[in-house]
């Protein structure tokens, strides 16, 4: 019996990149269809667009989840920050970002649970915040 293996051809390292757009839109379209962007806009006025940069993290978190370091690399790249249309940055500007929306939290988890009510029809319940992670 002769087995012959079959061989595939070498590969050629190129330039081309790999870019989730499925996460990335997917999340544009639940930011928009609940008003992310009136939420998240009176907590920021200057700098960077705050709504860019919490989309990109929520895109990398469904992508990659690795660390906010992490996350800076990834969403400096070109092609990232030509779609979020943001321009590159440090990442202690997410470490930043991550402190105001720390610092606004009750108010934007109130806009968050008004803004899932208005768009979908849930019960509503008590709700037991578990913030251990």
């Amino acid at each position: 019996m002769n087995i012959t293996k079959q061989r595939a051809f070498p590969t050629i390292p190129n330039k081309n990149i790999c870019v989730p757009i499925g996460s990335i839109l997917t999340v544009q379209l639940f930011y928009e269809k609940l008003n992310f962007c009136d939420i998240f806009s009176k907590h920021k006025s200057k700098g960077l667009d705050l709504n860019g940069l919490l989309i990109g993290l929520l895109s990398y978190k469904l992508t990659e989840n690795f660390s906010i370091k992490g996350a800076g690399k990834w969403l400096n790249q070109e092609e990232i920050l030509d779609i979020l249309n943001l321009e590159r940055f440090h990442e202690r500007v997410l470490y930043r970002t991550l402190e105001l929306l720390g610092r606004n939290k009750e108010g934007i988890l109130s806009d968050i649970l008004d803004a899932l009510f208005s768009v979908y029809d849930f019960e509503q319940t008590d709700i037991n915040m578990d913030w251990t992670s």
